[in-house]
């Protein structure tokens, strides 16, 4: 279960990042913008974000891509990290143990 919480604590902290990243510049800008997923994958490397689209639509499924994959992409990116870290979290949290009296 440390490992478990510990891969957690590490999204988290990925999560709040990239939240951070978005905050940072808000504070330089005066706008706030938001930084999707896609568009962070597509400053990393738009190269395999073209090639994982095409993964999907010949290798898988066409509506695949359309209809789960890139609402995700479009979603804001400090999120992708942050459901599987609370899910993790919750996973491996501490339980108390029950007294018996």
């Amino acid at each position: 279960m440390i490992i478990v919480r510990l891969v957690g604590v590490l999204l988290l902290l990925l999560a709040l990042a990239t939240f951070g990243h978005e905050v940072y510049s808000w504070a330089g800008a005066g706008d706030y913008r938001l930084i999707s997923a896609g568009e962070l994958w597509a400053r990393a490397g738009a190269n395999s974000l073209v090639g994982f689209q095409a993964l999907i639509e010949k290798g898988i499924a066409p509506w695949l891509w359309s209809d789960v994959v890139l609402p995700v992409l479009l979603g804001p990116a400090w999120a992708i990290p942050l459901v599987p870290a609370v899910l993790l979290l919750l996973i491996g949290r501490r339980r108390r143990r029950r007294h018996r009296w």
